[in-house]
């Protein structure tokens, strides 16, 4: 069994996560730490978890009593962890064999670069790499899994060049369900766990998220990591779907001169033997995704299209649950992984849509 501690348990990615390892056949969770809510139960902050457990917050994990920890909430939470653990001398004293050390799984976007002996979270490209001897992995940020994997199989392909027009629709959350605003900072038994975390995409609130060229500059930085030699440029721009809880869409216009059904045969290759991201005929919506760790992808030729940037001869439309696909679930699919795991286990979550 994979015994598992979360650092930033009070966040709303902690939540789903959670909501995801409790129903996982092979995690036990040791520990769930949040200070300010230590003793309390988990259920009082994530609601959503009424009666699917009786976890109660503790102040902080014990990385010997774990096998697996998730950093969660915020940049600081995982900086302070791993430096407390790099101290720790009965951790230490067990590095030298692979098959026990600690796995880390970052899902606070800290360690992207590399810091760490982190991994690229990316497990489409990184599945080798997750397999063969990490034990340390950061996830992007839900902006940038769900526009990377619209891209990915055309920067594999050295086929990605010139500025390629990425629209990204994230949903809103700027809203508690009974209509309050979730950016004060009172907490009382009425906040919305958005408030605690700062994660640089829709898990936090508006004024924490990056701004394009922040958001541009972390994509680009991915698609190098899939293709070293890639000089192409993101121009990025956001908007919210006031009607959408979650759930996000990126359309991307691609300066490509390969022709779209040459292009599908690529995505089809690209992704014919991973279990969760899936090249589809139709244009995919959210509901087709939502509360699943699926990527659906679409592809259109410039005939198909009635207005197009520089006249891009392709667009292609991806579509991801956001606390999913876009943060929890991709960091149970690096989790399984790093275990030797096949890469579904505990994640074949049903669609909202039928």
């Amino acid at each position: 069994m994979i015994n598992v501690g979360i650092v930033g348990g009070e966040s709303e990615a902690a939540g789903e996560l959670i909501r995801i390892l409790i129903n996982h056949p092979d995690v036990i969770i040791r520990g769930v730490a949040a200070p300010d809510f230590a003793g309390q139960r988990v259920d009082k902050v994530h609601r959503g978890l009424t009666g699917d457990t009786d976890i109660c917050f503790v102040n902080a994990i014990d990385p010997t009593e774990v096998n697996c920890v998730f950093l969660v909430g915020e940049s600081w939470q995982a900086k302070a962890f791993l430096d407390a653990l790099e101290k720790n001398e009965a951790v230490n004293a067990d590095e030298s064999d692979e098959e026990t050390r600690l796995r880390v799984i970052d899902l606070t976007g800290s360690f992207l670069n590399g810091e760490r002996e982190m991994v690229y979270g990316f497990p489409e490209f990184n599945r080798k790499a997750l397999v063969r001897g990490a034990v340390r992995t950061s996830i992007p940020s839900a902006i940038a899994i769900v526009t990377e994997l619209a891209l990915f199989p055309l920067v594999k392909n050295h086929l990605l060049t010139g500025v390629s027009h990425a629209a990204v629709t994230l949903p809103d959350r700027s809203l508690h369900a009974d209509g309050c605003d979730v950016n004060r900072k009172e907490f009382s038994a009425d906040y919305h766990t958005s408030e605690l975390s700062t994660r640089f995409d829709p898990i936090a609130p508006t004024i924490y998220r990056p701004d394009t060229e922040t958001a541009a500059a972390a994509i680009v930085h991915g698609l190098r990591e899939i293709d070293p030699g890639y000089e192409g440029s993101i121009s990025l721009s956001m908007s919210t779907d006031m009607s959408r809880r979650r759930g996000m869409t990126v359309t991307v216009d691609v300066p490509c001169q390969v022709n779209a059904d040459q292009v599908r045969l690529l995505y089809d290759e690209a992704y014919t033997d991973h279990g969760f991201t899936f090249p589809v005929d139709r244009k995919p919506v959210t509901a087709d995704v939502a509360n699943t760790n699926k990527c659906l992808i679409a592809i259109e030729d410039a005939g198909d299209v009635e207005y197009k940037p520089d006249n891009s001869p392709l667009r292609i439309t991806a579509v991801i649950d956001d606390i999913v696909k876009g943060c929890a679930g991709t960091a149970v699919h690096c989790m399984n992984l790093l275990f030797g795991l096949s890469e579904k286990t505990g994640l074949t979550l049903k669609a909202s849509a039928l």
